[in-house]
């Protein structure tokens, strides 16, 4: 197994940015790997998943290639100042993994997970590059949508000025609203979501679940007893993993 920091210049970001790789030994029979694209949560970086939790024996173990790149407290979406955090991680990162190290080009072999902010940029990422990601794994995510109620501790004004230039929760566009991009997508990726039963971000999981099921789109839910930390997430990114190799 590799592990490799690498760094390039991002069109999207307009400067030099470094992602995290970590790539097993191929056995004979392999000509790719199967990738799963991994976000961390809001304060984080890409080696939270190496400090806090076990990425590097997940790969091995699965024998996958795992992509973690730093989406700063961005919500991996395209804001309003130029900064496109969604085409970088959506667009730019997956040619430019592609071309350093085998990985596989299938739409089926391709996928994108993460936990809080970054379970939200899995969904919303997964969703908007549908034909690109084939299966999202979304754990303890925030739930960015229009049609909720806004609380401060889910929508933090801080967070809404620098997504949409706004503190009004009906300037959400349509491309970064869950909810939307459910409706609007041509060819949905499958969907896996868990979250604690003591998350503070529960009600707004099983909310996007019921519509989810209100839309007629399959997905897997999960809840478990567990609070919004690494106790939980390191529980269930095996659980998820197990889900994305089914095939």
């Amino acid at each position: 197994m590799t592990t490799v920091d690498a760094t390039f210049f991002s069109k999207s970001l307009d400067r030099k940015v470094t992602y995290s790789a970590i790539i097993p030994k191929m056995n004979r029979e392999m000509r790719t790997f199967k990738t799963l694209y991994l976000f961390h949560g809001y304060s984080g970086d890409r080696k939270d998943w190496f400090y806090a939790g076990q990425v590097e024996q997940l790969a091995e173990s699965y024998n996958i290639a795992i992509i973690l790149p730093s989406g700063e407290n961005s919500y991996y979406v395209d804001h309003p100042n130029g900064m496109n955090y969604g085409q970088f991680v959506g667009e730019e990162l997956i040619e430019e993994s592609r071309s350093l190290f085998p990985l596989s080009c299938k739409r089926e072999e391709t996928w994108i997970a993460g936990l809080s902010m970054g379970g939200y940029g899995a969904l919303r990422n997964g969703l908007y590059y549908s034909e690109t990601f084939g299966k999202i794994a979304a754990l303890s995510s925030r739930i960015i949508t229009k049609t909720s109620e806004f609380e401060e501790d889910r929508y933090p004004e801080r967070i809404m000025k620098v997504l949409i230039g706004s503190q009004d929760i009906q300037d959400i566009p349509d491309n970064i609203d869950l909810y939307e991009l459910a409706k609007q997508s041509m060819s949905l990726p499958n969907i896996y979501m868990a979250c604690g039963t003591s998350d503070f971000l529960y009600e707004d999981n099983v909310a996007f679940h019921n519509e989810l099921k209100r839309l007629n789109i399959k997905h897997d839910y999960i809840e478990d007893t567990g609070d919004h930390n690494w106790n939980f997430w390191n529980k269930h990114i095996i659980l998820a993993i197990d889900w994305l190799m089914k095939t």
